[in-house]
């Protein structure tokens, strides 16, 4: 709601057959293995990914 400016309806319901209960992860094996952090926090990654969608609203160009 905030990267778009606008309320986003949505419903919460209870887990489907074969939905995992959690998931989650400790993002210090991509700093140890390989060097990465992340450069963003979620409110900064959902505005850059609603960014280019609303710009985007078939996806990458292809050529044919």
């Amino acid at each position: 709601s905030k990267a778009c400016g606008k309320e986003l309806p949505y419903v919460i319901d209870p887990r489907r057959p074969g939905d995992i209960a959690e998931c989650w992860c400790d993002p210090a094996k991509a700093k140890k293995e390989l060097g990465w952090e992340a450069q963003y926090g979620i409110e900064e990654m959902c505005a850059h990914s609603w960014n280019w969608q609303s710009h985007n609203p078939d996806g990458y160009k292809t050529q044919q």
